[in-house]
């Protein structure tokens, strides 16, 4: 008898837990999963949203917004996932000066509650998304549908923007906090009602503290972040970074290069285009940019690889920081950062300037290798020398030019008659020389 009223009262627990569940109640102490959505949205962190969403059990999910717009990506799965979730969701952009602009923006707006702190940014509506074909999404009405015709056509345009500093931005902030403590706080007895599911939130209760009644809150906040891996490659989602860390990566790749070093250069600078590959493949590129900085590297490794500083460098420089400013198509709503593209451009000018001369004068330091000694030796060239080549000197690669112009067949034994930074400049050996060369 024992045992069958034990099993009766499982049985009974069971129908509980069971009925609770399909009539949409919360059982247990589920948390408010707090989202944050920081810096441009790509596919990665757009599927990273989706992902917490579906896999994560909630009392409300509410979405914590500082981001510039959608770089690229399809924002249509994680609407509709919005749209049919088991908890509310509630959109937060904030703290302040944060922002929301393009599909960003959107993303607020789908949110069953639009809230905001004051004093952030809504508006470049066109384009939701940067790069793609993606038609903008239906904007969600707020509570006044003729307020919410008049922020629509203002927001629209591709060039507006408007300051929340009330709540009064229909369809996009219903409400203002100004932190995301008051606003768990301020959830408390709301109620959401979606197509035909309806949704009473309980987030604070009252407590006796010292003698004061104050409201606390009644849940648990879990916060969800992306992972290493996500962080570390979204180092290049925005403009700028994705151009600092290219240029990084051919500056180091250049010294690893003239250097022939132990490997540690070209470890970074891998680590570097790998992170700025991550940019090129999901922001909108201006490629001719990528083009200038190409040549403006280019140009610099010409020059300062002669040990020269002339007009070289000037053009190079130029060509990097016109590259670094035109580098994305992603304006108005994030262009790249002018001071941090000045910095980049700066401090690889120097590197490549530093590194370069560098190298050469520890080769003319050396007594193997040193200008006096180079003088009068004898190579071979790899290649036809019309008048520019590479020549084999003691077993190692050097570029060389032909001295006053002549052509110099490949395998032809050749005289060092001068050296111009790490270019050496040769001539044929004579018929003489050829017959000692071969003794």
């Amino acid at each position: 008898m024992r045992v069958a009223r034990l099993l009766s009262v499982l049985l009974v627990l069971a129908a509980v837990l069971v009925s609770g569940v399909a009539f949409g109640q919360t059982v247990g102490d589920d948390p408010i999963v707090v989202i944050e959505i920081e810096g441009p949205m790509d596919q990665r962190l757009i599927d990273y949203t989706l992902g917490a969403l579906e896999g994560e059990t909630a009392h409300a999910f509410i979405l914590k917004i500082d981001s510039p717009g959608v770089s690229s990506g399809d924002l249509g799965p994680l609407f509709d996932a919005m749209a049919t979730l088991p908890a509310p969701v509630i959109s937060w952009i904030g703290p302040t000066p944060a922002s929301a602009f393009g599909g960003a923006a959107y993303l607020a707006n789908n949110a069953d509650i639009r809230t905001a702190a004051p004093g952030v940014e809504v508006g470049y509506l066109t384009p939701a998304v940067h790069k793609g074909d993606e038609q903008p999404p239906t904007v969600r009405q707020g509570n006044d549908p003729d307020q919410f015709v008049m922020v629509e056509a203002e927001l629209s345009d591709a060039t507006n923007t408007v300051t929340v500093e009330s709540p009064t931005i229909y369809g996009f902030v219903d409400h203002l906090e100004p932190a995301l403590g008051q606003l768990i706080l301020s959830l408390d007895g709301e109620v959401v009602e979606r197509a035909d599911q309806t949704f009473e939130l309980s987030t604070a209760s009252t407590k006796t503290i010292d003698g004061v009644e104050r409201q606390v809150a009644a849940r648990s906040v879990k916060f969800i972040k992306t992972g290493l891996l996500d962080r570390f490659l979204r180092l290049g989602a925005r403009p700028e970074t994705a151009f600092l860390f290219l240029l990084i990566g051919l500056a180091f790749a250049v010294f690893e290069f003239y250097a022939a070093g132990g490997g540690l250069m070209a470890f970074v600078a891998s680590v570097s285009l790998i992170i700025s590959g991550y940019g090129l493949a999901t922001l909108p590129i201006w490629w001719p940019a990528v083009a200038l900085l190409l040549v403006g590297v280019g140009l610099l490794v010409w020059g300062f690889g002669q040990n020269r500083t002339d007009w070289r460098a000037v053009v190079g420089s130029v060509l990097l920081v016109t590259a670094g400013l035109l580098f994305t198509t992603t304006r108005p709503q994030y262009p790249p950062v002018t001071w941090m593209v000045i910095l980049a451009v700066v401090a690889s000018v120097a590197f490549i300037w530093y590194t370069l001369t560098t190298v050469v004068r520890g080769r003319f330091a050396t007594p193997t290798v040193g200008r006096e000694n180079l003088l009068g030796r004898r190579c071979l060239t790899v290649n036809d020398l019309d008048p520019e080549g590479v020549v084999l000197l003691d077993g190692e690669r050097w570029s060389a030019t032909a001295d006053r112009g002549v052509e110099i067949r490949a395998g032809v034994p050749a005289e060092i008659v001068g050296l111009t930074g790490l270019v050496l400049e040769v001539d044929p050996l004579t018929t003489r020389g050829r017959e000692e060369s071969r003794r």
